[in-house]
């Protein structure tokens, strides 16, 4: 047993981990944006077709899914501080690795270096926010730190457009480096782990789920789809049906050895959110890229990057409201509002009369942009608003792969409908797109039906606001 480390309340420290959280949050943002950016020019560099690529995405996609299962025992085991410096480290070793690699396998293997290091640096970097910040605070710091993140997407193609023009693309992947500096200078002072016992990792549990969720996440995906055509989708799915009744079969004979922490799923709170992220994700994570491509049907690429900037705006803006309408409203009707003026947007949308370039979509992008980041921060509050310090790592983990795996399944969907679209009914694009938008309207709508089993009261703080 080691000695416990007591967190320190200061507000500076507070302060200080809210600044390497949302730093941490830039740095992903940043970087993913940063490598779509540079896609075409590293696959003009390679000599390779750009669809060849899509393994450089999905290297990553399997080192988060792989890494994010481990890392609430590499938390209670070692404290969040010496995870979070491990995989900052990892990261910072991929980014010059990724910068020196001349061939695709090596770039691919960089980003699974990279990949376990973000997904571990983004685990133990929300974990120390919830362990710090009191409980009255968590919603405005969660707040802010996914504000900064949604910063990293526009910041992200801006600077990877100067940086393209006047560096070759290698240089890009070392653009992240200086904030990776700065985030591991102020994690030298942010112990705030209580290390008791640590319980024996359940192996066996891993080689059971890791399978399950590989196997998930190639179904969803389609270049995972496209490495699995040589054994059919049938066969892959039957296959993930038995790791996943043989892991409910192990969870039900050890109770208490899982590699996820059943406990948090006492928490009827955590239990709504969970299911919640995955119903919304599902019906909306495409959204910014369905509008941008509804947007170039009929107009310039330029005209749909200023749609996206309006999405991405309107998500930011959430920030200035947010923590005073949830404690004047609570989580039941914020939530349920908020996916009433989703699907009433996404509605709108979908009118085929409505002119691509006029400031109406873009008001609609904003609107959507704001609702829905407002559910997201919502939804991910939720979750933590009853657990204590010792649940916030297994919480994190399974919330983090739901969310993974609804917004890679919610992708495949729309796009599949579409696809089925045109081949069963010919009709004009914008169409499709339309009755797209409408579906996911519907969805959402299912979603506020499940917030209703909300307690009113939850979140509201009227007091505290006077």
């Amino acid at each position: 047993m080691q000695e416990a480390v007591q967190p320190c309340q200061a507000p500076s420290f507070t302060g200080r981990i809210a600044l390497l959280a949302a730093l941490t949050f830039l740095i992903q943002a940043s970087d993913t944006s940063l490598l779509y950016l540079s896609l075409p020019t590293i696959a003009q560099a390679l000599h390779l077709p750009l669809r060849a690529l899509d393994g450089l995405a999905l290297s990553y996609l399997v080192a988060v899914v792989l890494t994010t299962p481990i890392s609430p025992w590499l938390m209670t085991r070692y404290g969040e501080q010496r995870v979070y410096q491990l995989a900052l480290g990892l990261f910072m070793l991929a980014v010059l690795g990724c910068a020196r690699a001349d061939s695709l396998p090596a770039l691919c293997l960089w980003r699974l270096v990279q990949g376990s290091g973000g997904a571990l640096m983004l685990a133990s970097a929300r974990v120390l926010l919830l362990k710090t910040v009191p409980d009255d605070e968590q919603t405005r710091q969660l707040n802010r730190v996914t504000a900064i993140g949604l910063l990293g997407t526009l910041l992200g193609p801006v600077c990877g457009g100067i940086g393209l023009t006047l560096m070759p693309w290698r240089g890009l992947f070392l653009l992240p480096l200086p904030l990776c500096m700065l985030c591991l200078l102020a994690s030298r002072r942010c112990a705030v782990s209580v290390i008791t016992d640590t319980p024996r990792f359940d192996i066996a549990g891993y080689l059971v789920v890791a399978p399950a969720l590989l196997l998930c996440l190639a179904v969803v995906t389609p270049v995972g789809q496209i490495l699995l055509s040589p054994i059919g989708l049938l066969p892959a799915c039957i296959t993930l049906g038995v790791l996943a009744t043989l892991s409910v079969w192990r969870r039900l004979k050890h109770p208490m050895d899982g590699l996820f922490d059943s406990a948090v799923l006492a928490h009827p709170a955590y239990r709504i959110s969970l299911l919640g992220n995955a119903l919304v994700r599902i019906c909306f994570s495409s959204t910014p890229l369905l509008l941008s491509l509804r947007v170039q049907t009929s107009a310039t690429p330029a005209t749909a990057s200023m749609v996206l900037l309006a999405f991405a705006g309107g998500a930011l803006s959430v920030r200035f409201f947010l923590s005073q309408a949830l404690e004047r409203l609570g989580y039941r009707r914020l939530l349920i509002t908020g996916c009433v003026l989703c699907a009433v947007l996404l509605v709108a949308m979908s009118a085929p009369d409505v002119p691509q370039t006029s400031w109406w979509v873009l008001s609609l992008a904003f609107g959507l942009g704001l609702t829905s980041s407002a559910i997201y921060c919502s939804l991910n509050t939720l979750a933590f608003s009853t657990m204590s310090d010792n649940s916030y790592g297994a919480g994190n983990s399974l919330l983090t792969l739901v969310q993974l795996i609804s917004m890679m399944l919610g992708i495949t969907i729309s796009f599949a409908f579409l696809a089925h679209r045109a081949v069963a009914w010919p009709e004009p694009v914008t169409e499709s797109y339309g009755a797209l938008f409408r579906l996911m309207g519907y969805g959402l709508l299912l979603s506020a039906a499940l917030f209703s089993r909300l307690s009113k009261a939850q979140g509201i703080r009227r007091a505290a606001t006077g």
